[in-house]
């Protein structure tokens, strides 16, 4: 169906009749591909062909380099069906001389090959006249853009004389695609009487050919939106319409929305198709743009795909009238699959060159080494020096906004081809390792230390082993002797360098890798005792070493807790709250603050690291983090959300992360002890059980004592507390804060009747606790002495440990002295035991604690804790749902899809029911419902 084509046809027509009558033109019909060129000319044809002699051809991309070939397209069929007495007629004066070119004749052959181009013109056009002196000729020519070079010489040549000749010569062709010779083309063009430019389809036109193709009437708005996207191209649309109808579509408004989408594939191909008929300069112009992609401005493209700048103007047009460019003034691709289909066309090779001299083209005009590394990725061959550089400084880049994975995946193919065992290896490892640590923390260590013996320089190698986590190579003896071998050679050169930063950071490192050496122990608190007033709070290494130093000298109690406060106070207003900490001996500093019951002020740091930990994506610093934060909620006595958060880092965190789990399991031994939970007890021995960790080690044992209690054997339950006390002291451990292993010894003592050995221990850990002076070691060493001792003097005791403990973060030991208190003062009768107790029981309440009913034979270290479950009434009828979902072991995408919304809904959602409830995550939350529901 040809459409909306009346005046072109009537145009055509006229000039048929006019080289009837003598009057011969050229007339050519220009346009972009799809827009019906071939279909006018068909119709020309078709008209004309009882009035005139018609010669048909067509030029083909693989026959451009056939001589003469639209020649022979023309008159071989016309001569091949007349007898060959016309012939002589025909071929009569100068057409006798191109007899031999289209027929080969052998008497010919001689005079082929050495005819002259002109000569052949002039014999084609003798041809010509003498053809349409008994009936007037039309010759057609589709596709003249790709017909060979001599033919379109021989048709410019003949269009400038075809006054007074009854011929008329019509070509088609389209300017955008691909040409032999486009100087001739524009020849032709120019001499052409007519020149018809069919135009694309309006919405009516479209309306038609809806019509047609679906065979039911078409609703405006279904008409415009194929319009829209077919941009009323007739070859375009009719494909368009048939896909359409096959994948079920109707012409209706209801579907008119949804045939962008559906048209994308068809879209993508057709358009391919038009950019692979285009000439080369356009093809490279497109390539350049997918390889530079969102870089792509005017002056790179065209350097990368060597155009000048006319020759990109035009290829740019060539690429906006084929729809292929977005709106704007930055050159875009109109969507991204059209760049997919056009860097798919590339060959390996071909991308390979392009990506790697737009490399070379961004770094010399100064882009950002990112955007030049990222052609680097595609490249597949071996990497210059600078390109090494580049891809290097990428990665430090990408390390500095926090994209690990993305400095890795640089480095990663700048060790592609690196000799192995090289020096510029070993280095390239060392920059591997820093970015892996974010994400995969064992690779890392594994990197470093293979990094190492391929480094000459010492600098270099304490550099590199300064990437391995102290609290791994705590647990890991292979990486403690080699961050001790390499913090050897390097002190070895000297005191200079020893106090110099990288020389401060090593110190601090091995000392933390000896902090359960008693001798070692013992000296670093002599060398923090050494700085005096002059700490080194000014420098990260100066911060670094000054945590090892300030977490020895809390160990061994050596100093008094308000000094390890202070000290503490001042490194963290210099350190700003970088997830790097958990790499460092920085994390050292938040136990420090614990055990000196002064840690809610490092609340506010810890959160802000946590939020960049979870940011970044660093799922190991998170987990540390959690861990620290467990820690300090357990030590101001909000018990509940201290074991949920302390169960979810042992169940989740990574084994290349030990601290984290060894934080949370000495939390949660220490909630064990204050619960006398069974469960919890055995779990935490469950946990990390060939640990070397002293934290651990001690934890396991007070957690069975305290076991061996509940199920009654007191002998025993004495043996493992003694003996953790005895463990902690041979490491210098001595600091009351750390363990009560005292307070539980001496509650066994005298409840097996052994009061003097109770109240010399009593006496041991009130001594001690009052040395340290952190007022919740103080206080529970002052209750302790209280339970022990009889009448007046206990209770005076205990109102001395409630004093002390209002100063205390621990809330929780403040409730138990106040409950004790009241007690003992109503077993007397006093008129105050009930204030004292119903104070206890408030405090309790704030923390979502209670204390178990028991009497003090039972009770034995005073009440027994009880948390408190998590209420569930404060949850929305939706979190309630959601909650459900998530109990069956639902992901979240999949609660999402069931309840039509999007998955970030679902987060929110869950977010919000963890803090109401109370919990770190989805696993303490299953754990804490669905053991309920399970007992329920």
């Amino acid at each position: 169906m040809l459409l909306e084509r009346e005046k072109e046809l009537a145009r055509a027509e006229q000039a048929v009749r006019a080289a009837v009558a003598g009057n011969g033109s050229m007339m050519a019909i220009i346009g972009p591909p799809g827009v019906g060129k071939s279909a006018l000319l068909r119709t020309l044809v078709d008209a004309a062909a009882p009035h005139v002699r018609v010669l048909r051809a067509s030029g083909t991309l693989l026959e451009q380099d056939f001589t003469f070939g639209i020649a022979q397209q023309l008159f071989e069929p016309l001569l091949a069906g007349v007898e060959k007495a016309h012939w002589a007629t025909w071929f009569q004066g100068a057409a006798s001389l191109v007899r031999g070119m289209l027929f080969g004749d052998s008497c010919s052959i001689g005079l082929n090959r050495s005819l002259r181009q002109e000569t052949i013109l002039q014999g084609l056009n003798s041809l010509i006249t003498n053809l349409s002196e008994d009936k007037a000729l039309l010759i057609a020519v589709d596709d003249l853009q790709w017909a060979d070079a001599a033919s379109l010489r021989w048709l410019a040549y003949l269009a400038r004389r075809l006054d007074g000749a009854r011929v008329l010569v019509a070509g088609a062709f389209s300017e955008e695609c691909e040409a032999s010779d486009h100087t001739l083309l524009r020849e032709i063009a120019t001499s052409g009487a007519r020149t018809l430019h069919p135009m694309p389809l309006s919405v009516g036109g479209v309306r038609q050919l809806i019509g047609a193709e679906f065979r039911e009437s078409c609703d405006p708005e279904f008409a415009r939106a194929c319009h829209e996207v077919s941009g009323g191209n007739p070859a375009s649309l009719a494909e368009m319409l048939h896909r359409l109808r096959t994948a079920g579509f109707q012409p209706v408004a209801a579907q008119a929305g949804e045939i962008h989408a559906a048209s994308q594939p068809f879209l993508r191909d057709r358009r391919m198709f038009c950019l692979g008929i285009q000439p080369v300069v356009v093809r490279d112009l497109a390539q350049a743009m997918v390889v530079l992609g969102d870089l792509a401005e005017p002056e790179l493209i065209s350097e990368l795909a060597g155009l000048d700048s006319i020759d990109y103007k035009s290829a740019m047009q060539t690429l906006d009238h084929l729809g292929l460019l977005a709106d704007g003034e930055s050159p875009r691709f109109v969507h991204q699959s059209v760049r997919y289909a056009i860097e798919s066309e590339m060959s390996t090779d071909t991308r390979a060159l392009m990506h790697r001299r737009a490399a070379s083209l961004l770094h010399t005009v100064g882009h950002p080494a990112e955007h030049v590394a990222d052609q680097l990725l595609q490249v597949t061959s071996g990497y210059d020096a600078w390109e090494i550089g580049v891809l290097r400084a990428a990665a430090g880049a990408a390390l500095e906004r926090g994209a690990v994975r993305e400095a890795a995946r640089y480095i990663r193919h700048a060790l592609l081809h690196r000799p192995p065992d090289s020096e510029a290896r070993g280095r390239l490892l060392v920059d591997l390792a820093a970015a892996e640590r974010g994400f995969d923390l064992a690779f890392s260590v594994t990197h470093i230390a293979q990094a190492v013996p391929m480094l000459t320089s010492v600098t270099e190698r304490a550099e590199a082993v300064l990437w391995i986590p102290p609290a791994l190579g705590v647990v890991n003896q292979s990486l403690s002797a080699l961050v001790q071998d390499v913090a050897g050679q390097f002190h070895g050169r000297g005191s200079a360098h020893a106090q110099g930063d990288l020389g401060l950071r090593l110190e601090a490192r091995t000392r933390c890798l000896r902090i359960q050496d008693a001798a070692h122990l013992g000296a670093a608190a002599d060398r923090l005792r050494g700085f005096g007033a002059a700490v080194p709070v000014s420098t990260g290494s100066g911060r670094e070493l000054l945590a090892v130093l300030t977490y020895a000298a809390t160990m061994t109690g050596g100093v008094t807790a308000g000094e390890i406060s202070a000290l503490v106070t001042r490194i963290l207003e210099r350190e700003p709250p970088r997830a790097g900490h958990a790499y460092t001996t920085l994390p050292l500093l938040v136990q420090a603050l614990v055990l000196a019951d002064t840690a809610a002020s490092v609340t506010p740091w810890l959160e802000a690291m946590r939020e960049q930990a979870q940011r970044q994506a660093l799922d190991g610093v998170t987990a540390l983090v959690n861990a620290e934060r467990s820690m300090i909620l357990r030590a101001s006595g909000h018990m509940a959300q201290a074991k949920s958060i302390a169960l979810s880092v042992v169940d989740n965190a990574d084994s290349a992360w030990p601290e984290a789990r060894t934080l949370s399991v000495w939390t949660l031994a220490m909630i064990a002890l204050e619960t006398r939970d069974v469960e919890l007890g055995e779990r935490v021995i469950r946990i990390s059980p060939e640990s070397g960790d002293l934290r651990v080690v001690v934890a396991h044992r007070m957690v069975r004592g305290m076991l061996d209690v509940v199920r009654g054997d007191l002998p025993a339950a004495l043996d493992r507390f003694l003996d953790s006390g005895r463990q902690l002291s041979r490491c210098g451990w001595t600091n009351a804060a750390l363990y009560p292993w005292r307070v539980w010894a001496a509650a066994v003592n005298h409840r097996l009747g052994r009061v003097q050995a109770a109240a010399e221990l009593a006496d041991e850990e009130h001594a001690f606790a009052r040395a340290w002076g952190a007022p919740s070691a103080y206080g529970r060493a002052l209750r302790l002495r209280g339970m022990i001792a009889p009448g007046e003097e206990g209770i005076d005791l205990l109102r001395q440990a409630v004093d002390v403990l209002r100063r205390s973060e621990d809330r929780i030991e403040l409730s138990r002295t106040l409950t004790l208190l009241g007690r003992r003062l109503a077993e007397t009768g006093s008129d105050d035991a009930e204030e004292f107790i119903s104070e206890g029981m408030r405090v309790a309440r704030e923390c979502g604690v209670s204390w178990a009913e028991g009497d003090r034979d039972s009770e034995l270290n005073g009440p027994a804790l009880r948390l408190f479950a998590p209420e569930r009434g404060e949850l929305t009828k939706a979190e309630e749902t959601v909650v459900a979902f998530v109990l069956r072991g639902w992901t979240n995408q999949r609660i999402a899809d069931s309840l039509g919304v999007t998955r970030r809904a679902i987060e929110k959602s869950l977010t919000s029911t963890y803090r109401k409830l109370g919990v770190s995550g989805r696993a303490a939350l299953v754990e804490e419902l669905g053991a309920r529901n399970a007992d329920e």
